[in-house]
């Protein structure tokens, strides 16, 4: 019976420990559709400052990095150009990631998230985490209306840029 009863509180103990890891890596990805393909932009920092604590018992740890818009890169000149014309980077030339009260739950993640791009905040509570071989990345699917963005057309719109954008976080450790 006393087996029985500390595998009880073992499994469903609410105070878990909290654990440090050092942040290796941070990159964030946005990727698209045109009507001619698909196009990636992206974001990447090593680091190993950063500590990412989990399970805190406080709410108000958070790990917060800030990115010069002008460090994305989509792969060509002119596709970096008209990515950074479209999240206006001369306006907003920084964006903001905070995250907190990053939380595991056997295998599964979830933290609170806020995003500042293009003057807009954007808040994630108990966004859910993928576990990935060198760390965590949470997905996000934004559309360019709700940027208050108008999707780029080139060409007299025969190149179209679709209202979807999908964003990746992805933290190394």
């Amino acid at each position: 019976m006393r087996v029985l009863l500390a595998l009880f509180l073992v499994l469903l103990n609410p105070y878990k420990e909290e654990r440090e890891v050092v942040v290796t890596k941070k990159m964030i990805t946005v990727s698209g559709q045109t009507s001619i393909g698909g196009f990636d932009c992206d974001y990447a920092k090593n680091s190993l400052k950063d500590t990412l604590i989990i399970d805190s018992p406080l709410k108000s740890k958070e790990l917060v990095f800030d990115i010069p818009v002008q460090e994305f890169s989509c792969g060509n000149f002119l596709l970096n150009r008209d990515f950074k014309k479209t999240i206006k980077a001369e306006d907003y030339p920084h964006a903001r990631v905070r995250v907190k009260n990053l939380k595991s739950n056997y295998g599964h993640y979830s933290c609170d998230l806020s995003v500042d791009i293009v003057g807009k905040k954007l808040h994630y509570k108990d966004l859910p985490l993928k576990r990935v071989a060198d760390g965590i990345s949470a997905n996000l699917v934004l559309s360019f209306s709700e940027l208050e963005l108008e999707a780029p057309k080139k060409l007299g719109g025969l190149v179209k840029v679709e209202e979807e954008l999908k964003l990746e976080f992805k933290l190394s450790f």
